[in-house]
């Protein structure tokens, strides 16, 4: 019943916003007015479970975000005031995580990761909240749920980038080592079109079950036809007694290639830095633009006491600046009102801008704005998902993570 008070809520609210435009100005922007307190917002992220890490990754961001908007003013005078539930990383999970978070009315959710998403995506649409997400999850890349934006590449773009940098840097032939999870098996697809479709050649596809006490049999088959690299995907548990493995018949002389979790200092712990250092390889975004980066630096810094931040906390900072932008912009925390705004204040043509308060003075002088944020353009195509170039990265032994290769958006579309 609370589901379907609310969904008539705004779904009323929606309609009465239509009827008063069309009785002229006044009424118009009466509707649109913010409502006095503190605006309430989710955290919907994997603080629990084997995706922990990813949950850290994100909260930081988020948190970042919220202190961005709140220290400028927030939304025309009004604080962002979070609540945090924990989708454990599963998708069943999540619906319950979602419906708690819905009894404190939030006006948009930040979150979940790949894992959760598919329990709660039409669940956005369905009660009128605004979901900005960041996961790779790859059958979102024709999402057709007009409530939720992902702002960070799909899997399908990296695993693309993954395989560009493996056939460029001379491995031709390659075994994969992916845990046997739906997310995880999903990249599967992607990668073996974009290796074997320029040429590459897969010597064996190991599923991995997670969380086991030996890998030896997989290891073995993986090897077997002396593979250039390896491909996988699993957990810092996992990925741990997966290595060791390696290592101890004596494989562990290839590059292991993987994902935006490949830019996890847990992950290169898991392998040890000496040896990820030379073998381990992770994917990330491009070099950020600089007034946007230095603004979610500062913001990270008062936040968490540091100036290095987890990876994947830039995008889902940008996301909190991204959503207070479209409010700022409609005037309006109504979802069913502002949602509209996301494209607008992202996508260009627009002044482009880079911080939350040069942005908002734009707002105020009444200009289209063109956000550029700290984790990329943050253009949304019709699908709502973001695409930009990719950088391929590495720990150094100190633990301190270089690029050592760019795949540009041109390499991209070459293969995509």
């Amino acid at each position: 019943m609370r589901f379907g008070f609310r969904k008539a809520g705004w779904a009323g609210m929606g309609l009465f916003a239509i009827l008063l435009a069309a009785c002229g100005s006044t009424a118009t922007t009466a509707n649109h007015s913010i409502p006095s307190g503190p605006i309430s917002v989710g955290e919907l992220l994997p603080m629990t479970g084997a995706e922990s890490f990813v949950g850290q990754w994100f909260l930081h961001g988020i948190k970042a975000g919220i202190y961005a908007v709140n220290s400028n003013g927030g939304v025309d005078g009004h604080k962002f005031s979070a609540t945090l539930e924990d989708t454990a990383g599963d998708p069943v999970d999540a619906v319950t995580a979602l419906q708690t978070l819905l009894t404190h009315s939030p006006v948009v959710v930040f979150g979940p990761s790949s894992l959760s998403i598919e329990g709660v995506d039409k669940s956005f649409s369905t009660d009128h909240v605004v979901d900005l997400m960041e996961g790779g999850a790859t059958f979102l890349d024709h999402m057709t749920f007009p409530y939720v934006y992902r702002v960070f590449p799909s899997d399908s773009v990296l695993l693309t980038g993954e395989a560009y940098y493996a056939l460029h840097t001379g491995c031709s032939t390659a075994s994969l080592m992916y845990t046997n999870d739906a997310n995880a098996q999903a990249e599967v697809p992607p990668l073996v079109k974009a290796f074997t479709g320029h040429g590459g050649h897969i010597l064996s596809n190991q599923q991995i079950v997670p969380d086991q006490t030996s890998y030896l049999s997989e290891v073995q088959v993986a090897f077997q036809g002396n593979p250039q690299c390896v491909f996988f995907h699993a957990d810092p548990q996992t990925a741990s007694t997966l290595f060791a493995n390696v290592k101890q018949l004596g494989h562990m002389n290839v590059r292991f290639i993987t994902g935006d979790t490949g830019a996890s200092i847990q992950l290169a712990n898991a392998m040890g830095l000496s040896t990820a250092s030379h073998w381990l390889t992770g994917m990330a975004g491009t070099t950020p633009y600089g007034a946007a980066n230095s603004a979610f630096l500062n913001a990270y810094q008062a936040v968490w006491n540091t100036n290095k931040p987890l990876p994947a906390s830039p995008a889902m900072y940008d996301a909190v600046v991204i959503a207070a932008l479209a409010m700022t912009a409609a005037h309006s925390t109504n979802p069913v009102v502002w949602r509209p705004y996301i494209t607008k204040i992202s996508n260009p043509p627009g002044t482009a801008c880079y911080t939350y308060p040069s942005c908002v003075k734009l707002l105020k002088a009444g200009k289209k704005i063109n956000y550029q944020g700290a984790s990329g353009n943050e253009d949304f195509n019709q699908y709502h998902n973001v695409f930009t170039p990719l950088q391929v990265v590495q720990f150094d032994t100190s633990g301190k993570l270089h690029t050592i290769y760019t795949v540009t958006t041109p390499d991209l579309n070459s293969y995509y």
